[in-house]
């Protein structure tokens, strides 16, 4: 049989901008990144890069705008997305199934929750890859949509077996089906043991059998690039209004508050 290739005549646009200083605060989200694009039709948006100064890898990171209302739940280090400015490399953090579409000329609010450290003018970059749609109807129907379920950990005392560190709550409209996993994790933790361990209607227990660590599900804060952790064949759902706890075993090092971010990549309805 012979391949049918689609064939599109969308042009692709960089949205690209840098950030204004943030005061410290770890309570509240600061607008600290506006992007808009020049083209009035509809938009889509296929990923994300992200640099940033070292030192900043715990600060939150949200994307929001008129039409993008949650693509990010919970608390996301921009280190989870992006990558030092020191790493030789950068990342495209791909957005999977239907795309975040935006209308118009609408603008899309990057804000950050800078924790103890200020962020300076210029500290943190943000681009947007962007599909600009000529026909209004390639709407992605047939896909579902994906999001980022995101935390970053509490404190976890030395030699602690399976103690919950992160709990990730589905608090989006529908059961979302578990795709991967992006952990970043602060240096010197490579042995520290995880589990994910979740309640919901058709699971009960962990994802993962035997001793993990870290080091095997992701990457370091200061690497070149995170690692997407895949869960091929049949996905476990994370029933709507449950969570999943992020279980850490420590040995003779300590774990402070944020020193491990996490991301759940999961499909919704």
């Amino acid at each position: 049989m012979k391949e049918t290739i689609l064939k599109s005549n969308n042009k692709f646009k960089i949205l690209s901008g840098v950030t204004k200083a943030i005061n410290a605060s770890s309570t509240s989200y600061q607008k600290g990144i506006v992007l808009q694009s020049e083209h009035l039709g509809l938009k889509r948006i296929h990923g994300v890069v992200l640099r940033y100064k070292e030192g900043l890898e715990d600060v939150g990171v949200n994307i929001q705008s008129h039409s993008i209302k949650k693509i990010i739940e919970g608390y996301c280090p921009i280190s989870v997305l992006g990558s030092p400015y020191g790493a030789d490399s950068f990342n495209i953090f791909p957005f999977q199934g239907k795309k975040p579409l935006i209308k118009g000329k609408e603008t899309i609010e990057i804000s950050f929750q800078s924790q103890a450290t200020p962020i300076a003018e210029r500290d943190i970059s943000v681009s947007l890859l962007v599909e600009e749609l000529e026909d209004s109807s390639e709407t992605q129907t047939d896909k579902n949509p994906f999001y980022i379920l995101a935390g970053s950990c509490d404190p976890v005392g030395t030699n602690k077996r399976r103690e919950k560190a992160i709990s990730l709550a589905n608090d989006f409209s529908s059961d979302v089906k578990i795709h991967g996993v992006v952990l970043r994790y602060k240096e010197g933790l490579d042995n520290v043991g995880i589990d994910l361990s979740f309640y919901s209607s058709d699971a009960v227990g962990g994802i993962i059998q035997g001793d993990m660590t870290l080091a095997n599900l992701g990457s370091r804060f200061k690497s070149s690039s995170f690692n997407f952790f895949p869960l091929p064949g049949v996905k476990s759902i994370l029933g709507q209004s449950r969570q999943i706890d992020v279980l850490l075993s420590t040995n003779s090092t300590a774990i402070n508050a944020r020193d491990v971010g996490i991301a759940l990549i999961v499909e919704g309805k």
